[in-house]
C-alpha cells in the first residue's frame, strides 16, 4: 500500500500547486454597484461601424456616455510614447494604413481616418476628458515586446483622473505591475481558452496556460474577464466556483445570451445590441 500513500500524496502536493497558480486575489473586495459592477460596458464604445460611428472613437464613447453605459477601451502607445485609444496591433482594419500603431507618431495617426469616416485615432487624455468621470471604465492596456512600460505610463495618468476605472490585459506582466506597483486599482486578467489549429506550438501552449488561468499567481488579479464562449473548461470552472472571483463576460452580442450570463457574471462587456439597464 505504500505507492498508493505516495501517490495520494503526490496527488496533493500537484493539487496545491496547481491552486498557488490558479488563485486570484484572495482579499478582493466586493465593489458595490455605485462603482464598477451594476454597469454595463459599451465594448469599445457604443459603435457601429457599419453607420459611421467606428470603434474606440470619440463619438462612440460620447454615445456610451449619453446611453449611461459603462465604457471598455483599449490603450496603446505611438512611436512618440503618446498613449492612444486603438484595438489592433496595426492600422489595417481600421485605417486602411499597414503600419503598426507603435512605429507611428501621432501627428501621422491623426491624418488617418477611422472606417472611412471623420473620426481620428483619440489620445487616452482626449478620451479621458470626453467621459469626465460620468461613467466606470474598464481600460485594457495593448502591450507588447516595444512597450513594457505601458502600465506605468496609463497609471501615470489614471492616477490623476477622478473617475471610476480599473484596468485590464491578456499580458500577466502587466496585471503583475499593477500588484506591485499600484496594489490599490482594481486590476483584470483577461483569457480565453480558443486555439486556432495553425497556431504555433509555443503558442498553443500560452493559450492552453492563459486560458488555464495557471498564470493569475503573477498578477493576483481581482477580477477574470473571460472570453464566455470558452468559459466550460474545468480549470476556469473549478476558479470561479472556488475561489468566486468577479467575473466579467466578453464579448456580449444578443440579449438572450445578455440575459443568461446575467446569473453568473458580475460584469458584461458587449457590443451589437444595447441590453436594458439596471442600476
Amino acid at each position: 500500500m505504500w505507492w498508493l500513500i505516495w501517490l495520494l500524496r503526490i496527488c496533493l502536493i500537484l493539487f496545491a500547486l496547481y491552486c498557488f497558480l490558479a488563485a486570484p486575489n484572495l482579499f478582493h473586495r466586493k465593489l458595490s454597484n455605485k462603482q464598477l459592477t451594476g454597469w454595463d460596458y459599451a465594448h469599445r464604445g457604443l459603435y457601429d461601424n457599419k453607420r459611421g460611428i467606428p470603434e474606440n472613437s470619440l463619438r462612440a464613447f460620447e454615445r456610451a456616455v449619453n446611453a449611461g453605459y459603462g465604457i471598455e477601451l483599449d490603450v496603446r502607445e505611438t512611436r512618440d510614447h503618446v498613449l492612444v485609444v486603438h484595438h489592433d496591433e496595426t492600422l489595417e482594419r481600421s485605417c486602411g494604413d499597414p503600419r503598426r500603431v507603435c512605429d507611428v507618431p501621432l501627428q501621422e495617426l491623426k491624418q488617418l481616418s477611422l472606417f472611412g469616416t471623420q473620426e481620428q485615432i483619440p489620445t487616452f487624455d482626449e478620451f479621458l476628458g470626453l467621459v469626465d468621470s460620468k461613467v466606470p471604465l474598464i481600460v485594457e492596456l495593448k502591450t507588447d515586446f516595444r512597450n513594457k512600460g505601458l502600465p506605468q505610463k496609463v497609471y501615470e495618468r489614471l492616477r490623476k483622473y477622478p473617475g471610476i476605472y480599473c484596468v485590464e490585459s491578456f499580458d500577466p506582466g502587466a496585471v503583475q505591475w499593477f500588484k506591485k506597483h499600484a496594489p490599490r486599482v482594481v486590476r483584470g486578467q483577461l483569457a480565453f481558452t480558443e486555439i486556432p489549429r495553425d497556431l504555433p506550438f509555443v503558442d498553443k501552449a500560452k493559450r492552453v496556460i492563459l486560458g488555464s488561468l495557471l498564470i493569475n499567481f503573477l498578477g493576483r488579479p481581482d477580477f477574470i474577464a473571460y472570453g464566455y464562449k470558452t468559459d466550460g473548461n474545468l480549470s476556469f470552472r473549478f476558479v470561479a466556483d472556488v475561489f468566486r472571483p468577479l467575473l466579467a463576460a466578453w464579448t456580449v452580442r444578443d440579449a438572450e445570451t445578455y440575459a443568461q450570463l446575467k446569473q453568473e457574471y458580475d460584469i458584461q462587456i458587449f457590443e451589437s445590441f444595447q441590453p436594458k439597464q439596471i442600476k
